[in-house]
């Protein structure tokens, strides 16, 4: 953990440069440049609203608030996580030219995504001003856990992808998993409340992150409140133990992984 502040330190004039470069990529693969980061959330939040409240006579009172906090949450999250799985495979021919080290390459994914997820983030806060106030200045707090959660998963999946190609290939299936067995299209207490779930069921659902990441947004953009800083807190130590391991996974394969690009 170290060692990777001091490359970040070292090599921070060349992580801005691809930072901007990132950016100005994701943003011109669209015609709509920006425009499209934030209809593509809106476009998503529709298509999910129309089907709990219209088709399913579920959800509730600003139901598409509600959805719009979880689907924010959960694309910040996939994309870093699907784009950093190929970081390594993806920039072949840039790692043979630089002297970068390969971890930073993984970094980079889940910092530009920040960037999108905070236009997210004020979408939310503009639509919903009622529930604006001084918790909502904690909301750009949620990036740190995002942006190490997917930096530690994106370290093991990058390295797996160099060896395993199909890595990549599985990966949406896994992303779409997750979708559902994360609170983005409904409430946590739904699970909770299931009788016919055993308890060992709902604690391991209880320790999936993005719960806690999810409902900590709705907390401060949906329903006007601060989130628990107890929960987040514990959610930052997961994803630091998490980096810390992806870490020393990395480092025991990076040596050999140029050979396979």
């Amino acid at each position: 953990m170290i060692q990777l502040f001091r490359n970040l330190y070292t090599h921070r004039h060349a992580l801005r440069s691809q930072f901007m470069v990132n950016i100005k990529t994701t943003i011109t693969t669209t015609r709509l440049g920006v425009l499209w980061w934030i209809l593509d959330p809106l476009a998503l939040m529709a298509i999910y609203t129309f089907v709990v409240k219209i088709v399913f006579e579920r959800g509730g009172p600003g139901y598409h608030i509600f959805v719009l906090c979880g689907l924010v949450c959960w694309q910040a999250f996939s994309r870093s996580v699907t784009i950093g799985a190929k970081s390594l495979t993806g920039n072949a021919s840039l790692i043979r030219q630089t002297p970068l080290p390969l971890h930073l390459y993984v970094l980079i994914p889940p910092v530009v995504q920040s960037f999108f997820f905070l236009i997210g983030l004020s979408i939310i806060a503009v639509w919903n001003h009622e529930a604006l106030g001084w918790h909502t200045l904690a909301a750009p707090l949620l990036i740190a856990p995002l942006i190490l959660l997917t930096f530690g998963l994106g370290l093991f999946l990058s390295i797996l992808e160099v060896y395993l190609p199909d890595t990549g290939k599985l990966l949406p299936y896994a992303m779409r998993l997750g979708l559902y067995m994360s609170p983005v299209l409904y409430s946590p207490e739904r699970i909770y409340a299931l009788e016919k779930l055993p308890d060992f069921a709902k604690t391991l659902y209880a320790l999936n992150p993005m719960l806690h990441v999810i409902t900590a947004a709705r907390d401060a953009l949906f329903i006007g409140q601060m989130f628990n800083l107890r929960s987040y807190a514990l959610v930052l130590l997961a994803s630091l133990v998490l980096v810390q391991a992806g870490l020393s996974f990395f480092h025991r394969f990076e040596a050999k992984a140029p050979k396979y690009l």
